[in-house]
Protein backbone atom coordinates (compact mmCIF):
# COMPACT_ATOMS: atom_id res chain seq x y z
CA UNK A 1 0.00 0.00 0.00
CA UNK A 2 2.67 2.56 1.02
CA UNK A 3 4.47 1.45 -2.32
CA UNK A 4 1.44 2.30 -4.08
CA UNK A 5 0.69 5.67 -2.63
CA UNK A 6 4.32 7.05 -2.55
CA UNK A 7 4.49 6.83 -6.85
CA UNK A 8 1.06 7.32 -7.35
CA UNK A 9 1.88 11.14 -5.79
CA UNK A 10 4.79 11.10 -8.06
CA UNK A 11 2.80 9.96 -11.31
CA UNK A 12 0.22 12.75 -9.90
CA UNK A 13 2.39 15.02 -9.73
CA UNK A 14 4.51 14.22 -13.04
CA UNK A 15 0.61 14.19 -14.62
CA UNK A 16 -0.23 17.60 -13.30
CA UNK A 17 3.27 19.27 -14.95
CA UNK A 18 1.99 17.43 -18.19
CA UNK A 19 -1.31 19.19 -17.80
CA UNK A 20 0.41 22.69 -17.07
CA UNK A 21 2.57 22.23 -20.75
CA UNK A 22 -1.18 21.76 -21.93
CA UNK A 23 -3.08 24.49 -20.35
CA UNK A 24 -0.91 27.24 -20.79
CA UNK A 25 2.20 26.41 -22.26
CA UNK A 26 0.87 24.28 -25.34
CA UNK A 27 2.18 26.41 -28.09
CA UNK A 28 5.43 26.12 -26.90
CA UNK A 29 5.72 22.89 -25.69
CA UNK A 30 3.82 22.10 -29.49
CA UNK A 31 7.21 24.03 -30.95
CA UNK A 32 9.61 21.90 -28.27
CA UNK A 33 8.21 18.77 -29.70
CA UNK A 34 7.97 18.90 -33.46
CA UNK A 35 11.68 20.63 -32.95
CA UNK A 36 12.80 17.05 -33.30
CA UNK A 37 11.34 16.41 -36.43
CA UNK A 38 12.56 19.66 -38.29
CA UNK A 39 14.99 22.27 -37.17
CA UNK A 40 12.73 25.06 -38.70
CA UNK A 41 10.38 24.49 -34.98
CA UNK A 42 13.48 24.37 -32.96
CA UNK A 43 14.76 27.41 -34.69
CA UNK A 44 11.25 28.92 -33.92
CA UNK A 45 12.10 27.84 -30.30
CA UNK A 46 14.98 29.45 -29.64
CA UNK A 47 13.94 32.37 -32.22
CA UNK A 48 11.17 33.44 -29.31
CA UNK A 49 13.60 32.70 -25.93
CA UNK A 50 11.36 34.39 -23.68
CA UNK A 51 9.93 33.55 -20.28
CA UNK A 52 7.08 31.48 -21.70
CA UNK A 53 10.23 29.00 -23.17
CA UNK A 54 11.84 29.66 -20.04
CA UNK A 55 9.00 28.28 -18.07
CA UNK A 56 8.18 25.38 -20.57
CA UNK A 57 12.17 24.11 -20.80
CA UNK A 58 12.03 24.20 -16.99
CA UNK A 59 8.46 22.18 -17.03
CA UNK A 60 9.59 19.82 -19.60
CA UNK A 61 12.92 19.53 -18.23
CA UNK A 62 11.24 18.11 -14.32
CA UNK A 63 9.11 15.93 -16.12
CA UNK A 64 12.21 14.27 -18.20
CA UNK A 65 14.35 13.55 -14.74
CA UNK A 66 10.98 12.69 -12.88
CA UNK A 67 9.53 9.78 -15.70
CA UNK A 68 13.63 8.54 -16.67
CA UNK A 69 14.07 7.86 -13.23
CA UNK A 70 11.13 6.51 -12.41
CA UNK A 71 11.63 4.07 -15.48
CA UNK A 72 15.25 3.48 -14.73
CA UNK A 73 14.76 2.51 -10.75
CA UNK A 74 11.51 0.72 -11.88
CA UNK A 75 13.56 -1.80 -14.65
CA UNK A 76 16.72 -1.60 -11.73
CA UNK A 77 15.01 -2.53 -8.44
CA UNK A 78 11.17 -4.31 -10.01
CA UNK A 79 9.51 -5.57 -6.92
CA UNK A 80 11.74 -4.26 -4.46
CA UNK A 81 11.90 -0.67 -5.71
CA UNK A 82 11.26 1.47 -2.66
CA UNK A 83 11.46 5.24 -2.15
CA UNK A 84 14.52 5.42 -1.06
CA UNK A 85 16.07 3.67 -4.33
CA UNK A 86 13.79 5.81 -6.65
CA UNK A 87 15.77 8.93 -5.46
CA UNK A 88 19.07 7.67 -4.92
CA UNK A 89 18.13 7.31 -9.30
CA UNK A 90 16.58 10.85 -9.51
CA UNK A 91 19.83 11.94 -7.72
CA UNK A 92 22.21 10.04 -10.03
CA UNK A 93 19.97 10.86 -13.35
CA UNK A 94 19.91 15.06 -12.15
CA UNK A 95 23.91 15.04 -11.74
CA UNK A 96 24.29 13.46 -14.57
CA UNK A 97 22.48 15.96 -16.81
CA UNK A 98 24.00 18.75 -15.45
CA UNK A 99 27.26 17.53 -15.22
CA UNK A 100 26.74 17.31 -18.90
CA UNK A 101 25.16 20.36 -19.69
CA UNK A 102 28.37 22.07 -17.79
CA UNK A 103 30.85 19.95 -19.98
CA UNK A 104 29.47 21.49 -23.15
CA UNK A 105 29.22 25.16 -21.27
CA UNK A 106 33.04 24.49 -20.11
CA UNK A 107 34.11 23.50 -23.82
CA UNK A 108 32.34 26.27 -25.26
CA UNK A 109 33.81 28.83 -22.96
CA UNK A 110 37.44 27.19 -23.34
CA UNK A 111 36.89 27.53 -27.11
CA UNK A 112 35.05 30.17 -27.19
CA UNK A 113 32.33 28.99 -29.16
CA UNK A 114 29.59 29.92 -26.12
CA UNK A 115 26.74 30.14 -28.49
CA UNK A 116 27.77 26.89 -30.07
CA UNK A 117 27.74 25.93 -26.51
CA UNK A 118 24.44 26.97 -26.10
CA UNK A 119 22.92 25.35 -29.20
CA UNK A 120 24.49 22.01 -28.04
CA UNK A 121 22.91 21.99 -24.47
CA UNK A 122 19.77 22.61 -25.97
CA UNK A 123 19.43 19.68 -29.22
CA UNK A 124 21.58 17.75 -27.05
CA UNK A 125 18.46 17.82 -23.99
CA UNK A 126 15.77 18.23 -26.92
CA UNK A 127 15.37 14.63 -27.63
CA UNK A 128 15.97 13.52 -24.32
CA UNK A 129 13.35 15.87 -22.77
CA UNK A 130 10.57 14.73 -25.28
CA UNK A 131 11.36 11.21 -24.49
CA UNK A 132 10.81 12.11 -20.97
CA UNK A 133 7.47 13.39 -21.84
CA UNK A 134 6.87 10.43 -24.03
CA UNK A 135 7.76 7.56 -21.25
CA UNK A 136 4.66 8.96 -18.90
CA UNK A 137 2.47 6.30 -20.15
CA UNK A 138 5.02 3.53 -20.02
CA UNK A 139 5.94 4.29 -17.04
CA UNK A 140 1.92 4.39 -15.58
CA UNK A 141 1.72 0.75 -16.96
CA UNK A 142 5.39 -0.12 -15.57
CA UNK A 143 3.99 0.58 -12.02
CA UNK A 144 0.20 0.02 -12.08
CA UNK A 145 -0.40 -2.58 -15.23
CA UNK A 146 -0.91 -6.37 -15.11
CA UNK A 147 1.97 -6.12 -18.02
CA UNK A 148 4.04 -5.06 -15.16
CA UNK A 149 6.14 -8.14 -15.46
CA UNK A 150 5.32 -8.79 -18.82
CA UNK A 151 9.02 -8.58 -21.31
CA UNK A 152 6.71 -7.03 -23.61
CA UNK A 153 6.54 -3.58 -21.96
CA UNK A 154 9.89 -3.66 -21.20
CA UNK A 155 10.98 -4.65 -24.99
CA UNK A 156 8.23 -2.04 -26.06
CA UNK A 157 10.09 0.44 -23.56
CA UNK A 158 13.63 -0.29 -25.08
CA UNK A 159 12.56 0.26 -28.54
CA UNK A 160 11.04 3.92 -28.05
CA UNK A 161 14.12 4.59 -26.08
CA UNK A 162 15.89 3.24 -29.65
CA UNK A 163 14.33 5.20 -31.53
CA UNK A 164 14.62 8.44 -29.73
CA UNK A 165 18.64 7.85 -29.48
CA UNK A 166 18.82 7.29 -33.27
CA UNK A 167 17.08 10.25 -33.87
CA UNK A 168 18.89 12.10 -31.72
CA UNK A 169 22.40 10.96 -33.02
CA UNK A 170 21.26 11.62 -36.68
CA UNK A 171 20.14 15.36 -35.53
CA UNK A 172 23.18 16.10 -33.73
CA UNK A 173 25.48 14.61 -36.45
CA UNK A 174 23.25 16.42 -39.34
CA UNK A 175 23.44 19.67 -37.44
CA UNK A 176 27.16 19.73 -36.23
CA UNK A 177 28.72 19.00 -39.55
CA UNK A 178 25.90 20.61 -41.62
CA UNK A 179 25.16 23.84 -40.02
CA UNK A 180 28.42 24.18 -38.05
CA UNK A 181 30.89 22.94 -39.53
CA UNK A 182 31.99 20.59 -36.96
CA UNK A 183 35.02 18.23 -37.05
CA UNK A 184 33.09 14.43 -37.61
CA UNK A 185 36.42 13.53 -35.27
CA UNK A 186 35.53 15.68 -32.13
CA UNK A 187 31.52 15.02 -32.78
CA UNK A 188 32.18 11.38 -33.02
CA UNK A 189 34.43 11.83 -29.35
CA UNK A 190 31.48 14.14 -28.02
CA UNK A 191 28.33 10.88 -29.10
CA UNK A 192 30.85 8.45 -27.80
CA UNK A 193 31.58 9.96 -24.64
CA UNK A 194 28.50 11.85 -23.42
CA UNK A 195 25.79 10.17 -25.22
CA UNK A 196 26.79 6.34 -26.18
CA UNK A 197 29.19 5.35 -22.80
CA UNK A 198 25.96 6.45 -20.48
CA UNK A 199 23.98 4.46 -22.36
CA UNK A 200 26.11 1.49 -21.79
CA UNK A 201 26.25 2.05 -18.55
CA UNK A 202 22.49 2.34 -17.86
CA UNK A 203 22.46 -0.40 -19.72
CA UNK A 204 24.40 -3.02 -17.53
CA UNK A 205 22.85 -1.43 -14.50
CA UNK A 206 19.39 -2.49 -15.84
CA UNK A 207 20.38 -6.11 -17.58
CA UNK A 208 23.18 -7.32 -15.27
Amino acid sequence: MIYSDTFFIILTFDLLLIALLKAFYWKFTKQLFLSIFSQLYANLYLKEENVFTERVTFLVTIIMLINVSLFLSKAMFDNNLNLIAFLKVFAFVSVFFLSKAIIIHLFGYIFMLKSLAKLGVFFSFLFDRVMGITLFPIVVLMFFSPLISSPILLIFSVVIVILFLLIKFFWIWKIGIGSFGLSRYYLFLYLCTLEILPLLVFTKAVFY
